[in-house]
């Protein structure tokens, strides 16, 4: 990393330009001052920051542009996050582009300009990540007027960062003299230029300053001796110089277009009330006068950032302009040619409350999808309450800004207010209900959120796609955290029907997520995985990803793929760390202690496990995720054979809680503890109302526990095998093989003798004891003729993943050609005749 950090003036900014000028010949600046980044080839890339670009959401989609100018391919799925309808933590979209980065090989830079005007600690955090892992191609050059609040100290320490400050900046006395005198053709003596080097201290806008005020002028000797003081009492002398000596007509230009943070000539007639201003721009910019070119066409412009400030002072020093009205005529022009962002700000500066109130809620909708919520609640905590208070729309916008952002207090006063306004208008409080419903289900009012939800419902018209899915969407979260799962699948499936009517591609993910979680509940394993390898492959890393690898962690633990089952978990936990979300990181947790007990590894399970209480003791968790850690934490002092700290933690769990891990609201954490204790009738006592409930939900995971435990409990070894062939009937056609493990010695020695007997299930009961190992590799492999090759079991792996030959190929790095041959092989051993029957034999053979 390159830092270049002095004051203003310093000619920061045109040092960076040369050098990559002379570095790069065909160089070109990029974005500057809101202007989108200018297409180019190089391996450079110029990102001008403003005061706009504080929103973390603004300043991603940025930096993502920049670096889409070096290589076309940085960026392909970033951009789609970004254009996710909720909003993404930081973190999750620059994994994505660094990743991204990492495919391009060949060195490149980056330039950030202006990097002091960033005040906001997400965007600091979104770039201290960045340093941390950027790939070794990229060289990040920093141009700032104060230090970022970044690692200085260890990239110094490491050698991994140049800094040029302003003693490096600062004009020699020959550089001085080259200056004045070749560049800027003033006819100086000796004396004089040393006098000017000595009061600017080599401050190039000082000296700038002084050249232009004293081109055309006799009296040069008698101007250096006058030119004295502090540096910010010269600026304003000279200002006064420059300034005064322009044209009436170009004062009344350069005061009044002052506003403007950047120009071109239809706006700046639009504001000045005249036309010609864009020939007036480049009379301006060919006089020196400190005005800056942002594109190569002439089109647009700035002023010197301090020359812009004295002339807002002396605008704001007259009594005869009216700052307001100018404000006014901007945001008009602004609005008329589709800039938004300038619109409103300006807007805001005149005060417009009205304008700027109707302008935020045309666009409150676009920014909540898109995740810019920093910058929609800065302009909205802009406008006075007594302005908002009469919109229902705009509350409502405000208090889904304010949901999401965790705010819940002051989102439920705007909610109310919105659904005060809105009364009978069925119109506008479809909407608000949803929004209402949406941020109970937050608040953990789980039951208010559902009536508010199916209320909503009730009245919102079937085109209004988006807030019906929006509705679905609560009552499904709502009915999964009760347990209602049928209701559940209903309201996903509804939210999947109007994700796909209005494109938001991000509920939809979200609900096949939580589709493939209910068919995991229901027993339909395979169509589960199915969901989650859909949901993985075309939602990247985007926020329903997390659990869906989770979930496809706890399938291929369920099949005893262990190996597939920790990569998916660790894949999901690194996820759900950017969510923001503390429920999905603990399901995580709860995953990997489950698997790693049935990996052997007891004292990781439980150090894994301690993570998940620092997280419950750290945030806000609710209820229900607390009593499924203690459910866990049950299940695997069980498996440790410490039934004194598994009954601790039952006394936690006051909730019908299940530690399975398909069927979370089950309750059958009472019953564990007493087969524990050995108390089998009050057990089977409450399996056979559990029995009941598991069937009437159509929960096929649960039935197959309740009768695996039934079986455990039972009064007699004939009633042990019913229930246990009972449970394997069930269990077959989708493989269940860690439920029948993880119940142990005692569940081994009834399949051994129900082995015995022989019949139509002896075959899957042998897959199920050659599991028993715990290991994910199991003795079937010795029952082939031709055992599989490592290679052939790794090939075998990635095709019960869902992968095709192509991505196998990609993930081996080898041909299509040898992945092809490689299946062939394998169908072959294992005497099927497809790749679906070959990973249906492979999992009775429990190879996989």
């Amino acid at each position: 990393m390159t830092l270049v950090s002095a004051s203003a003036g310093y000619g920061k900014t045109t040092l960076v330009t040369e050098w990559l000028a002379a570095t790069i010949p065909s160089f070109i600046q990029g974005k500057e001052s809101g202007d989108e980044v200018r297409r180019s080839r190089v391996r450079a890339t110029w990102l001008s920051l403003d005061k706009a670009d504080n929103d973390p959401a603004r300043f991603l989609a940025y930096l993502i542009a920049a670096l889409g100018q070096v290589d076309t391919r940085i960026g392909e799925r970033t951009r789609a996050l970004l254009q996710s309808p909720g909003p993404l933590p930081p973190e999750v979209v620059l994994t994505t582009l660094i990743n991204e980065i990492a495919v391009v090989h060949a060195p490149f830079i980056l330039v950030l300009d202006d990097y002091h005007v960033i005040q906001a600690l997400p965007i600091h955090q979104q770039l201290d990540f960045l340093v941390e892992h950027q790939p070794p191609q990229m060289h990040l050059v920093i141009i700032t007027r104060e230090d970022p609040p970044l690692p200085l100290a260890r990239l110094r320490a490491r050698g991994q960062m140049v800094e040029i400050r302003q003693d490096d900046l600062r004009f020699s006395p020959a550089e001085c003299a080259d200056f004045l005198q070749r560049v800027m053709d003033l006819d100086l003596t000796q004396g004089d230029i040393i006098a000017l080097e000595r009061r600017t201290e080599g401050w190039i806008a000082g000296l700038q300053l002084a050249a232009v005020s004293m081109k055309g002028r006799a009296d040069l000797s008698n101007f250096v001796e006058a030119f004295t003081g502090s540096s910010h009492y010269i600026l304003d002398y000279l200002i006064e110089e420059v300034f005064e000596r322009q044209p009436v007509e170009a004062q009344d230009f350069l005061l009044k277009t002052s506003i403007l943070d950047r120009m071109c000539g239809p706006l700046c007639d639009a504001v000045l009330n005249r036309t010609g201003s864009r020939d007036l721009l480049y009379r301006l910019e060919h006089a020196n006068l400190f005005i800056i070119a942002l594109d190569q066409t002439r089109t647009w412009y700035r002023y010197h950032r301090l020359f812009a400030e004295l002339l807002r002072q002396r605008l704001q020093a007259s009594d005869t302009l009216s700052e307001d009205e100018l404000h006014r005529l901007a945001s008009g022009w602004f609005a008329t040619q589709g800039f938004i962002p300038e619109a409103i700000q300006h807007a805001l500066a005149a005060s417009d409350w009205n304008r700027a109130a109707a302008l935020i809620s045309d666009n409150s909708v676009p920014m909540l999808r898109s995740g810019e919520l920093m910058t929609l609640l800065g302009w909205l905590k802009a406008l006075p309450n007594e302005v908002i208070f009469t919109r229902p729309e705009l509350c409502q916008n405000y208090g889904w800004a304010l949901t999401l952002t965790g705010q819940l207090d002051a989102a439920d006063i705007y909610l109310q207010q919105a659904e005060n306004i809105a009364g009978d208008d069925e119109r506008l409080l479809g909407p608000i209900l949803v929004a209402r419903a949406y941020h109970l289900r937050v608040g953990g009012d789980i039951s208010l959120a559902i009536d508010y939800a199916w209320r909503a419902l009730s009245i919102l018209p079937q085109a209004d796609a988006l807030s019906r899915g929006l509705a679905a969407l609560t009552l499904g979260l709502a009915y999964w955290n009760k347990g209602d799962f049928q209701e559940s699948e209903r309201a996903f499936l509804e939210v999947d029907r109007a994700a796909q009517q209005s494109g938001n591609h991000y509920a939809r993910m979200t609900a096949l997520t939580y589709l493939g979680n209910i068919q995991a509940v229901f027993g339909h394993l395979h169509r589960a995985a199915e969901l989650c390898h859909q949901v993985i492959q075309s939602g990247g890393p985007s926020a329903p990803v997390a659990p869906a690898h989770i979930e496809l962690a706890a399938l291929f633990y369920e099949w005893n793929q262990l190996h597939s089952a920790i990569q998916e978990v660790q894949i999901g936990i690194e996820q759900s760390q950017h969510t923001g979300n503390p429920l999905i990181l603990l399901d995580g947790y709860r995953t990997l202690a489950i698997i790693q007990q049935g990996r052997g590894e007891a004292k990781e399970a439980l150090s894994t496990l301690k993570k998940a209480d620092q997280l419950v003791e750290s945030h806000q968790v609710s209820p229900l995720g607390r009593f499924r850690i203690a459910a866990c934490h049950v299940q695997v002092a069980l498996a440790q054979e410490d039934l004194t700290t598994a009954q601790l933690w039952a006394e936690q769990v006051s909730e019908p809680t299940d530690i399975s891990l398909f069927d979370p609201c089950l309750g059958l954490t009472p019953v564990r503890i007493l087969l524990a204790r050995q108390d089998k009738t009050k057990a089977a006592e409450r399996l056979n109302e559990l029995y009941d409930t598991a069937c009437q939900k159509g929960c096929g995971a649960g039935m197959v526990e309740v009768r695996l435990l039934q079986s455990l409990a039972a009064d007699t070894p004939e009633n042990a095998l019913h229930f246990l062939q009972d449970a394997l009937k069930m269990a077959q056609p989708e493989g269940f093989l860690r439920t029948f493990v993880d119940k142990g010695k005692p569940m081994e020695a009834l399949l051994e003798r129900l082995r015995s007997q022989g019949g139509e299930l002896k075959e899957y009961v042998q897959a199920i004891l050659a599991a028993f190992g715990g290991t994910g590799r199991s003795a079937p492999q010795g029952m082939l003729v031709e055992p599989l090759s490592e290679r052939e079991l790794e090939v075998l792996r990635l095709l019960a993943q869902g992968l095709s030959n192509r991505e196998i190929a990609q993930r081996l790095v080898v041909t299509v050609g040898t992945v092809k041959s490689h299946v062939h092989t394998i169908i072959d051993k294992l005497g099927v005749s497809s790749r679906t029957q070959a990973v249906a034999r492979a999992r009775e053979l429990a190879l996989l």
